[in-house]
Parts: C-alpha cells; structure tokens; sequence
C-alpha cells in the first residue's frame, strides 16, 4: 500500500472531510484526493494557477483547496491558529524536510490540532537502507556526501521521530509503521495534547543514533 492508497482508505473509511498536506511540492499526491477540505503547505510549491485550475476540472474537490507557500513552523504559527480555531483536523500527511528535528516539529504541531479522532501520517520512516537514512539538511546536500551505497533514495532522518514518540507518549499515542513506500507512520492520539514542546534531552539522546535497517 502505498502513501495514496493509504490516505485514501483512511478519508474513506472515517468519513474524514478536512485534509493538510505538509511538503505538497508539486502536488502529486494532494491534487488527486477527494476530500471536501484541503490545505497545502509547501515553501516551494510548484502548482500554478494553471495547475490548479485544471485540476479542479479533474477533480472538484480541488476547488475549496488553500494553498500556502510558507514553511511548516510560519503556517502552525501564523495561520492554523486561526484556519483551526473551531475544529480540529481530520488527517495530517507530514511529508517536509527529511531531518529529525523538523518532522518532530511537524508532528509535535499537529498533534495541537488534531481532531481527537483524527490520524496524522509521516512519510519516510523506514528508509530501504543505511545510506538513505543518512541526515542531512536536504537531499542534495545528502547527495554531495557521496556516501558510501547511495542509490538517490533519501528519507533522512526521520525514522527517529517514530522513535521519539513512541518513548515520549507511550501511553498517548498509538503508533504503528507500515513498511510500504519508504515507511508510513500511522498517528493516532489516545488524549488530547495543548501543548507540545520537544524534550531536550530525548532529543539529544535520539539524534545520534545509528540507523540499523
């Protein structure tokens, strides 16, 4: 199952009918969804108003879709306060930089607003070996390190937040990883989280660690 068909199962069997998408880039996976409400959050999104346009003749859903070009920790701070003020969010894809520290954030936020029968879902959390699971700020970075078994598939570190959670929130979270398409984190909350910082020295802890596939 890959992370389409998953998303899709999930919007379908929950009746969910409000959808963000962190990482959107060109919009492969967020322009095709039906669901009543979508939100796309990309600071480098590549889906013009001739994109959107024709999309929403493919697939009306699209035509109550937000867009928002700024990064992950300008939208939780600056808009979903305001665009969450009354309901929560039915189902997060966490798909941004592939560090540790930014897929965290991005979890650690959304869990603020998350609908309390909500899902959130992280790519890339089980990278095919050691080389793609390397940290690194971005992809091409990771590239030019020319690191030993390096095939161009690049998931970074983000496995560790699975990790992260799972020690943190043991008895909060419900988490389960399919290992299909690079790793899907599935995130479910077992009592609502107001207020969410990252632990230090967890994190410290974590950071380092080896990644053994």
């Amino acid at each position: 199952m890959n992370r389409f068909q998953l998303i899709e199962k999930l919007i379908k069997e929950n009746n969910y009918t409000s959808y963000v998408e962190v990482g959107v880039y060109r919009g492969r996976l967020f322009l095709p969804l039906r669901c009543k409400k979508k939100i796309a959050v990309d600071p480098v999104m590549k889906i013009n108003w001739r994109g959107r346009l024709v999309w929403v003749i493919k697939n009306i859903y699209n035509l109550n879709n937000r867009y928002f070009e700024l990064t992950s920790d300008e939208f939780f701070k600056e808009k979903a306060p305001i665009l969450f003020k009354e309901k929560g969010v039915d189902l997060f894809f966490i798909d941004g930089l592939h560090t540790f520290e930014a897929s965290l954030k991005d979890v650690l936020n959304s869990l603020k607003y998350l609908d309390k029968n909500g899902i959130i879902v992280m790519h890339d959390c089980v990278p095919p070996h050691q080389a793609a699971a390397t940290a690194a700020p971005s992809f091409h970075e990771a590239e030019r390190m020319e690191i030993e078994g390096w095939t161009g598939q690049w998931c970074g570190d983000v496995w560790k937040t699975i990790q992260y959670l799972k020690i943190k929130y043991p008895e909060k979270l419900e988490i389960t990883v399919l290992k299909e398409d690079f790793g899907l984190g599935i995130i479910k909350t077992k009592e609502s989280f107001l207020d969410v910082k990252i632990d230090s020295q967890l994190f410290k802890k974590l950071k380092d660690l080896p990644y053994n596939v």
